[in-house]
């Protein structure tokens, strides 16, 4: 399937702001599955755009907005390939990070207790691994609810485990922090989810996590969209969690409030388009 995705962010400040800095991780990778047909980047007010690639090899694209302003605007546009054959990872020495817990992905008894309800044991094989791993799945199923503005980008699971509620992020952290609990090295990916039938959806980006099993490599489990299959998703960015693939974030000087406003609008590519 070949995927359209128009990503727009716009910052409001209620006044003037200067020398604002943005990282941006909106540029989808190649491989794993999906191959990059085009991508582009606007930003408003203009700036230079300058790119590098982090240690989680991500593409990271940043800028400094030097005058004065009250207005950013970016809009990431992209086509995407997706459900292209995937083949096996060899070995490879999976950083200790994606075994450790940092806020908000933290070892809390919430997370212990939902990891001895999935029935989980020191995963040896890549069996074992795998059926650790859809323990874990359902057993998420059974106990998060979707349910929007009720967490922030910092809620921590063991606040999640306690509302019983969140949305794709806070599923994510979930399943990673009980995968870490288990011994399973697990990493938190961001992109974007097709869930429609061929129209144009608008929504928001999305959030999902990957573990690695023995022999097979990094394997994708998506919390909320369990049923979808490889095809439907584009991935922008990998790491411990929300902070290392966060698609934008930045700093300004000045006092000001900000808000963001964020969506993003995907379909099914038109071939047939000049």
């Amino acid at each position: 399937m070949r995927l359209s995705v128009t990503h727009l962010t716009r910052f409001l400040h209620s006044s003037g702001v200067s020398e604002e800095h943005m990282e941006l991780r909106l540029r989808p990778p190649d491989g794993r599955g999906q191959r990059v047909i085009s991508h582009h980047l606007d930003v408003r007010p203009e700036s230079p755009v300058r790119s590098y690639v982090d240690g989680f090899g991500n593409h990271v694209q940043y800028f400094n907005l030097m005058p004065p302003h009250q207005m950013l605007e970016i809009v990431s546009r992209a086509q995407v390939e997706t459900g292209l054959p995937s083949f096996p990872e060899a070995a490879e020495l999976v950083p200790s990070d994606l075994l450790a817990f940092r806020p908000p992905v933290v070892d809390a008894p919430a997370v212990q207790r939902l990891a001895r309800r999935a029935r989980l044991r020191e995963a040896r094989s890549p069996v074992d691994t795998l059926q650790a791993l859809d323990r874990i799945l359902a057993a998420i199923a059974r106990e998060l609810t979707y349910t929007t503005d009720v967490t922030t980008v910092s809620t921590n699971v063991e606040e999640v485990l306690e509302l019983r509620r969140g949305v794709c992020q806070d599923f994510a952290h979930v399943f990673i922090a009980v995968s870490r609990a288990a011994g399973i090295p697990c990493r938190y990916v961001s992109g974007y989810v097709y869930a429609g039938s061929g129209e144009l959806v608008v929504g928001a980006s999305h959030a999902w996590a990957e573990a690695w099993v023995p022999s097979r490599g990094w394997t994708a489990y998506d919390p909320t969209h369990a049923h979808l299959t490889p095809d439907h998703y584009v991935r922008l960015a990998v790491g411990r969690d929300y902070r290392d693939a966060a698609p934008t974030r930045g700093v300004f000087v000045g006092t000001a409030q900000s808000v963001m406003e964020a969506s993003v609008e995907i379909g099914v590519a038109d071939l047939t388009a000049a």
